[in-house]
């Protein structure tokens, strides 16, 4: 698979030599016969198309702002952050700008990253991941993370453990079906359904007139809710399909229940589902931007 897509990735440059080659041979337009201009129009089309999807559209980091309200007695501003998949398509330096336009937001409170941190990540040293994740200490507000499927060996490589150490030594705060109580509400955070390792029993310690914000990776761990104690859960995992074809797109979201993205009510809380940073599989995104969520949550 590694291969493969590393094949994909590399062989994609191939483009532009062919636009070249495209435009070389439309020197000679006032000789082509219609079939052949029609041709080339196609061609051209289909390679501009190509190139946004490929090299513009996936390295445009947006920012999206969205208002929650769940009755917070201060507004609070968060900036969320997912799925950045280090590794074989993206290293340090895309960290690095998602660091730098995260601290040019204005009253920042907090920053949560709810990642998978690692993509397909194979024959590594501590040395290298330090290097992956060094700008993790360039936040300006603090940090609060965890693991996920593609961190906690389901299904790929073994690098739960120097990934613990790694992100605690740049004093980022780890989290794992546990709570902390910050200054208006209380941060819960469950771990990877795709793993069983989602314990919303934590749930239970808490009252309905508490606030609660939940960050758990899989929409589809809210299914398992069994009160409305979670005034909001924040999910990512859907990737709001990557490559975003209208009607379609929804048949490759990797959840049980009919999940997307943005803003919804659920049966138990409300559910935030960001769009996330990077790709992975194809490198390639269509509609579908990366996108820094910074919620107002009131």
């Amino acid at each position: 698979m590694l291969k493969l897509e590393l094949s994909i990735f590399y062989a994609s440059y191939l483009v532009f030599p062919f636009i070249i080659f495209l435009f070389y041979k439309a020197r000679n337009w006032k000789n082509f016969k219609l079939y052949h201009k029609i041709i080339f129009v196609i061609f051209s089309l289909l390679s501009i198309f190509f190139i946004d999807n490929r090299f513009i559209e996936p390295n445009i980091l947006t920012i999206q702002k969205t208002e929650i309200k769940i009755g917070l007695e201060q507004k609070v501003k968060i900036a969320f952050i997912s799925d950045i998949h280090l590794w074989i398509f993206k290293k340090w330096d895309f960290l690095e700008k998602i660091v730098e336009k995260t601290n040019k937001i204005s009253e920042l409170d907090y920053v949560f990253i709810a990642w998978d941190l690692t993509y397909l990540y194979s024959d590594y040293e501590k040395k290298e991941i330090e290097e992956l994740f060094l700008e993790i200490k360039n936040f300006k507000v603090p940090v609060y993370w965890v693991l996920w499927n593609h961190d906690v060996e389901k299904p790929w490589p073994k690098v739960r453990e120097e990934l613990k150490k790694v992100m605690t030594k740049f004093w980022a705060n780890f989290l794992n079906n546990d709570f902390v109580k910050l200054k208006w509400f209380t941060l819960v955070w469950l771990w990877d359904n795709w793993g069983g390792e989602d314990d919303v029993s934590i749930l239970d310690n808490f009252k309905e007139t508490d606030k609660i914000i939940v960050l758990t990776h899989n929409p589809d761990t809210t299914l398992k809710y069994k009160n409305k104690n979670a005034d909001l859960t924040l999910c990512w995992h859907t990737h709001g399909g990557q490559i975003k074809i209208p009607f379609l797109y929804k048949k490759i979201i990797p959840t049980f229940w009919d999940f997307d993205e943005w803003l919804t009510e659920e049966e138990n809380t409300t559910l935030f589902i960001t769009s996330w940073v990077w790709i992975i599989w194809l490198p390639f995104r269509f509609l579908n931007p990366p996108v820094i969520d910074i919620l107002e949550i009131k």
